[in-house]
């Protein structure tokens, strides 16, 4: 049961009325994430700029959501893994990359290399070590590219303790558990 109640798109005025319409026009519908942020429309507001902002990342779109999925796997946030892997291809990610950013593990150089320094970042709440810095600007990224790739894993934080205190109810079918979503895809390891 949801723990925070969503605001209903219906009644809602002002402010709040003009962020929905927004958020339906850009996405055709309004997520229940939505509905449970729009208690303040400062916050829903704040976080349609952030998120369309990170729309112009140099790191791209892709791996943008490859680390706010790690994030999400991460934070244990089932609304968020599961609507980041419903809306996934849509962002141009395949079934392999969808189960990289699940996973932390890719067999692409810098993608392994962001995904490493996100659980870094996770891991150590941002106080990463200068080896771990290093290890990130080695795989190919710079110094404007590591604060997108902070920015992707504050941004994931932000849904997901959001979705895990409201306990938010799924807008898509539930994401299988990453180790069962590998062994669709043929990752899994024959005995």
């Amino acid at each position: 049961m949801q723990r925070l109640p969503s605001v209903d798109p219906q009644v809602a005025q002002g402010r709040t009325k003009e962020l929905f319409d927004t958020v339906e026009q850009a996405l055709g519908g309004i997520p229940n994430a939505a509905k449970v942020m729009a208690h303040s429309p400062a916050v829903l507001g704040s976080y349609l700029a952030f998120s369309s902002s990170m729309g112009d990342v140099k790191i791209g779109e892709k791996l943008h959501n490859q680390l706010k999925l790690i994030t999400s796997e991460s934070n244990q946030c089932d609304y968020c893994t599961s609507i980041l892997t419903a809306v996934a291809p849509a962002a141009g990610l395949s079934a392999e990359d969808i189960l990289a950013g699940r996973t932390g593990h890719s067999e692409e150089r810098r993608t392994k290399g962001a995904l490493a320094f996100a659980n870094d970042v996770l891991d150590s709440r941002g106080k990463v070590t200068d080896l771990q810095l290093a290890a990130v600007r080695d795989a190919g990224f710079d110094d404007q590219e590591i604060v997108e790739i902070v920015a992707s894993v504050v941004l994931g934080c932000f849904t997901n303790f959001l979705n895990n205190v409201a306990d938010t109810e799924l807008d898509v079918a539930k994401a299988e558990p990453a180790e069962a979503a590998a062994c669709t895809s043929g990752a899994c390891a024959t005995h």
